[in-house]
C-alpha cells in the first residue's frame, strides 16, 4: 500500500511539474515583459521553443517560394562594387528610380535615415532622395516605407535627449483603429530619436513604422512586434504597415481585457502578447524568397524585361546580407539570418493568414495530450507488464510527435508538447526506477532469506525468477530431511568445547556443502541435528531422488572425516538420517520480527521420525515408502534397497513400510543374492509364516552376523512362533517412544 501511494504521489508531482512548466512556457514572454528574466520562468520555454522549433522544420516545404515578396540585396557583391557603406543618399534615390521603372508597388527600406548628409556640391543628397521618393508615390497605390524604432517605456520619466516626449506628427497619419477596455493597454513605448527619419524625409508622406524586435530568452527570434503603444496610440510595425499598403486592408487592433489582445485583419485574426507581439509561422529562410542584388539592380538598364517581372507590381525590400552589416540575427530556420527576412517571413503571413491559434486554444490543447498521455501511461502500468510499458511509452511518444507535427502545427497550435512528453517518460521512469528498487529489494529480502538455507546457484535462481517462490506459507510437496549424530553426549563429554566445536564445524560443513550441491534447502540445525528439505521454495524435479542421492553422499562422505579425528584423538561421528516425501506447509513462520522460512506439517514428523529409528534398526539412512514411490522407475534403479519394518510411529495412526537405502560402503550393497533371499522372507514373515522365514533370516545372520536387521528379524520370528501374534495381525510393529 505504502509503495503504491509513494508511486503515485510521485507521479503527481511530475505531473503538477509539467503542469506548472506549460504554464511558463505559454506565458513567459508577458511574464519577462513585466519583471526581470528569471530561470525559474525561463527554463521551460527555453525546451519547449527549441522542441517545437525542431518540429517545425519538417513542416517547411523547402521548394516554396514568396514570389510577391522581393528582396534588393545589399549585399558582399554590391558592397565591394559600389563601395564603402554607408553609400550617399543619391545612390539611394538611384534605386528608387530603378524600381519605379521596373514596376514596384511597394519599397521597404530596412535602412535607418536619422542624420542628414553632408554634401560638397550645392544639391543636398538628402532632397535628391526625398524628389525620388515623392515621384515613386505619385504613381497611384505606389509606396515608400521608412523605419524607426521603438523602445519599452519603464518610467514616467523621458528623456528627451533619446526619446520623443510626444508622438511624431507624422506618425498619426498611421494610427491603428482600436477597440479597447478601459484600462486596457499593451507594454506602452517611447519613438527613439538617434533613428527617426530625418524631416526632409518623414515629411514626403512615405510610410513610417517601426522595426524594433527582441529576442527570445534563448537567443532566438520568434516574436514579431506588430504593434506599438505609443501614448496609448497604436501605430503598426514595418511588416503591417507593408501589409496594409500592399492590399489596402485598414486593420483593426481590438484590446477587450489587460491579458488579450488580437489584431483582425482580412486573412484572418492575429493573437498578441502584452508587448504587441505576435509569434511568427515561418515560410522559411532566405532561399524562400527572390533575391536580386542591388549591384544587378544599377547594372541592369531601366527598360531590363528580366526585372520588369521580377519586381512587377510587387514589395520590395531593401536591405543589408552582406556579412559585415551584422544585420543577421538567429531564428528558428537559420541561425545567421538577415534581418529584412525576419520581417518579410511577417508580411507572407499576413497576406497568406496563416496565423497561430490563441494562446489560450494551444495550452488546452497541450493539457489534452498531459492528461491523455499520464492517464495512457498509467493505465498500462497497472498491468504490470513491463515489456508493454516500454513499448507503450515508444508508441505514444512516436504518436504525439507525428500528430502535433503533421496536424497540430499546419493549423496553427503550438502544443507545450516537450513537457507533455516529459511527463509520459518521467511518470514511466519513476514507476520503472520504483519498481527496480522493489525489485532489489524484494532480491535483497530474498538473498538474505535464503542465502543461509539454499546453495548459491539456487539463490541466484531465485533472484533471476523471484516468481518461483512465495513468501508466507502454502502448501507444498516436498522431501523432507533430519540427521542427528549418534551417541552425541558421550562424544562431547570427551572433548575441550573449542575441540566439540572444531569437530561438530567440520562436519556439518560437510553435510551442509553436501546438501546444497544436491539442490537441498537448509531449514535449521538443532544442536548436532540437521533438519532439511527437498522442493521448496524452489520447485525441483524428482526432489525425493536427490535426497536420497544426496543422502548417501553424506554416508560416504562421513569415513574421511572420521579418519582425521582419529588422527587428532576425537572420537568418530555416526549419524542417522531419515527422508519422507509428502505435502508440507512451507514458508516464512514465526513473530513480525523474527521469522525463518520453514516447513511444518504431519509429514515432517514422520521424517523426524524415520530418523529416530534408524539407531532402533541399526541402519544409517531410513526413507518411508512415500519417499521410494516418489523416486521414478528410471532413477530408482541407481539406488538399493531393503525393507525395513512396516510401523506405526507415535503420534500416527496408520502403517508405513519403511527401507533402507543401501550405500557403496555396506556390506550388502553388492549381495544381490542375499537381499533378494532376506525380501522372500520377509514377505515369509508379513504372511505368517515365522518358522520358514526364520530359517532363511537365521542362514543370512550366520553369513553376515554383522547385520542387525537379519538377527532382529530372526528374533522376531522367533517369538512369534513361541507366542503367536493376536488375530487381525498385519505386519506392523508399533513404536512406543520417540
Amino acid at each position: 500500500m505504502f509503495f503504491r501511494i509513494f508511486q503515485y504521489f510521485g507521479i503527481c508531482l511530475i505531473v503538477l511539474f509539467c503542469a506548472i512548466s506549460i504554464f511558463f512556457a505559454t506565458n513567459e514572454r508577458d511574464l519577462t515583459a513585466q519583471s526581470e528574466k528569471s530561470f525559474l520562468i525561463t527554463y521551460a520555454s527555453f525546451f519547449e521553443d527549441r522542441f517545437y522549433d525542431l518540429r517545425m522544420k519538417f513542416t517547411i516545404d523547402p521548394a516554396k517560394k514568396d514570389n510577391r515578396l522581393v528582396l534588393a540585396a545589399i549585399d558582399d557583391q554590391s558592397l565591394n562594387k559600389i563601395g564603402r557603406w554607408p553609400w550617399t543618399r543619391s545612390k539611394h534615390a538611384k534605386i528608387i528610380d530603378k524600381l519605379r521603372n521596373y514596376g514596384a508597388k511597394i519599397v521597404a527600406f530596412d535602412v535607418f535615415y536619422s542624420e542628414p548628409e553632408i554634401a560638397c556640391n550645392a544639391e543636398s543628397p538628402d532632397n535628391a532622395l526625398a524628389e525620388s521618393i515623392k515621384k515613386f508615390q505619385e504613381i497611384p497605390g505606389n509606396k515608400i516605407i521608412l523605419p524607426y524604432s521603438v523602445e519599452a517605456k519603464e518610467s514616467e520619466k523621458i528623456d528627451e535627449e533619446f526619446y520623443f516626449k510626444d508622438v511624431p506628427d507624422q506618425l498619426l497619419n498611421f494610427v491603428l483603429d482600436t477597440k479597447q477596455a478601459q484600462g486596457a493597454n499593451l507594454q506602452p513605448q517611447l519613438v527613439a530619436r538617434k533613428v527617426y527619419p530625418i524631416p526632409v524625409l518623414a515629411n514626403t508622406d512615405v510610410g513610417i513604422s517601426h522595426i524594433e524586435s527582441n529576442s527570445d530568452s534563448d537567443g532566438v527570434f520568434r516574436h514579431y512586434p506588430l504593434v506599438a503603444n505609443i501614448d496609448s496610440i497604436y501605430f503598426p510595425s514595418f511588416a503591417l504597415q507593408t501589409y496594409e499598403f500592399l492590399t489596402g486592408d485598414k486593420t483593426t487592433l481590438e484590446i477587450p481585457a489587460p491579458e488579450m489582445a488580437y489584431l483582425k485583419t482580412k486573412t484572418g485574426t492575429v493573437f498578441l502578447n502584452n508587448i504587441g507581439e505576435a509569434r511568427i509561422r515561418w515560410l522559411g529562410g532566405l532561399d524562400h524568397f527572390p533575391q536580386v542584388s542591388i549591384l544587378k539592380i544599377f547594372e541592369a538598364k531601366d527598360d531590363d524585361p528580366e526585372m520588369k517581372q521580377i519586381f512587377g507590381n510587387k514589395v520590395v525590400f531593401v536591405a543589408s546580407t552582406a556579412f559585415g552589416a551584422h544585420d543577421l540575427r538567429n531564428t528558428p530556420v537559420d541561425s545567421a539570418l538577415p534581418g529584412i527576412v525576419f520581417h518579410m517571413n511577417m508580411v507572407h503571413m499576413l497576406l497568406d493568414g496563416k496565423f497561430f491559434v490563441s494562446d489560450y486554444d494551444s495550452a488546452k490543447m497541450s493539457w489534452y495530450f498531459l492528461i491523455a498521455g499520464t492517464i495512457v501511461i498509467i493505465g498500462v502500468m497497472l498491468l504490470g507488464n513491463a515489456i508493454l510499458d516500454f513499448f507503450v511509452v515508444n508508441i505514444l511518444i512516436l504518436a504525439f510527435l507525428y500528430i502535433d507535427t503533421y496536424y497540430f502545427i499546419p493549423k496553427g497550435y503550438n502544443i507545450r508538447l516537450f513537457f507533455c512528453l516529459l511527463s509520459v517518460v518521467l511518470c514511466y521512469s519513476w514507476s520503472t526506477f520504483l519498481h527496480f528498487y522493489q525489485s532489489n529489494k524484494e532480491k535483497k529480502k530474498i538473498k538474505g532469506t535464503f542465502s543461509r538455507y539454499l546453495a548459491p546457484s539456487i539463490v541466484n535462481d531465485l533472484l533471476k525468477n523471484p516468481e518461483k517462490v512465495r513468501l508466507g506459507g502454502e502448501k507444498k510437496n516436498i522431501t523432507v530431511f533430519f540427521s542427528d549424530v549418534r551417541d552425541f553426549t558421550s562424544i562431547s563429554e570427551k572433548l575441550t568445547p573449542e575441540q566439540l566445536t572444531h569437530c561438530l564445524n567440520k562436519y556439518m560443513t560437510m553435510m551442509t556443502d553436501t546438501l546444497f550441491e544436491h539442490q537441498g534447502t537448509l531449514d535449521k540445525y538443532i544442536g548436532d541435528a540437521m533438519v532439511a528439505y527437498w522442493g521448496a521454495p524452489v520447485e525441483i524435479e524428482n526432489h525425493a531422488y536427490w535426497a536420497v542421492k544426496g543422502a548417501i553422499q553424506m554416508i560416504e562422505r562421513l569415513p574421511p572425516i572420521n579418519e582425521e579425528f582419529k588422527r587428532e584423538g576425537f572420537p568418530v561421528f555416526k549419524h542417522g538420517i531419515g527422508l519422507n516425501t509428502g505435502e508440507c506447509s512451507v514458508g516464512n513462520m514465526g513473530s513480525n520480527q523474527i521469522f525463518s522460512y520453514t516447513a511444518l506439517g504431519d509429514n515432517m514428523n514422520l521424517g523426524a521420525r524415520l530418523e529416530s529409528l534408524c539407531k532402533f534398526y541399526g541402519v544409517q539412512l531410513n526413507i518411508s515408502e512415500y519417499t521410494k514411490k516418489a523416486i521414478p522407475p528410471e532413477l530408482a534403479g541407481e539406488f538399493v534397497f531393503r525393507t525395513l519394518d512396516k510401523v506405526k510411529v507415535k503420534g500416527k495412526e496408520n502403517a508405513v513400510t519403511i527401507y533402507e537405502v543401501l550405500h557403496p560402503g555396506h556390506h550388502l550393497y553388492n549381495e544381490k543374492m542375499a537381499l533378494e533371499k532376506y525380501e522372500a522372507a520377509f514377505q515369509l514373515y508379513l504372511n505368517q509364516k515365522f518358522e520358514e522365514a526364520a530359517a532363511i533370516f537365521r542362514m543370512l545372520h550366520e553369513k553376515f552376523p554383522e547385520d542387525k536387521s537379519f538377527e532382529r528379524m530372526l528374533h522376531t520370528c522367533e517369538d512369534f512362533l513361541d507366542v503367536p501374534p493376536p488375530p487381525g495381525w498385519d505386519g506392523t510393529y508399533t513404536h512406543k517412544s520417540k
